[in-house]
């Protein structure tokens, strides 16, 4: 299905040390030393995001787009930030918010997506700039949280602005899935 030049491409195969990483950050997470858990984990997620923009920035740059990318990235991007907004929520009760909000989002797109691509053959686009913005902000407010303690108060106006952010691109993603919904095709 895939060619060996596409499994093995620069962006996929930091894809899958994305993928990768995320047990390595549940475990720095949970079972490192005290003193050292929060830079550590912190550490894993900032090469996490890294290589997400790296393993984009390669694709387009070299003309290193493949099929087997724009399946594995979304992939590697969903189950991080799942498991980091699943992780936090215990230290910040305010990051259930953020999981409802990704699993509705990422819900939406999954199953109407698909949808859509059954009875039409048409699909979004890659991630569109609202998405990408929320997902930055996801990234920098998670790495400030887990590195650094952070009062309560402000704690809870960085998540606001993240879950502010989230929404705003479920609601673009929306808009565009319903726009394909009513798109004719022959």
């Amino acid at each position: 299905m895939f060619t060996k030049k596409e499994i093995f491409s620069i962006p996929n195969i930091l894809c899958y040390f994305r993928i990768l990483l995320v047990p390595v950050f549940l475990y720095t997470y949970f079972y490192s030393d005290v003193q050292q858990r929060h830079l550590l984990s912190a550490t894993v997620l900032l090469v996490s995001s890294l290589t997400d923009f790296l393993d984009g920035y390669i694709a387009r740059k070299y003309n290193m787009i493949t099929e087997l990318g724009k399946l594995i990235d979304p992939v590697a991007d969903k189950l991080t930030q799942f498991v980091v907004a699943c992780t936090l929520m215990y230290a910040y009760p305010a990051y259930i918010l953020l999981v409802i909000i990704i699993v509705l989002k990422d819900g939406m797109l999954l199953l109407v997506g698909m949808y859509i691509y059954k009875k039409k053959h048409i699909h979004l686009a890659q991630a569109e700039m609202p998405g990408k913005i929320a997902t930055a902000v996801f990234f920098v407010v998670s790495i400030m949280l887990i590195a650094f303690i952070v009062p309560g108060i402000l704690a809870n106006m960085m998540i606001c602005v993240t879950v502010i952010l989230m929404i705003i691109a479920m609601i673009y993603y929306g808009k565009g899935l319903y726009e394909l919904s009513k798109q004719d095709t022959q």
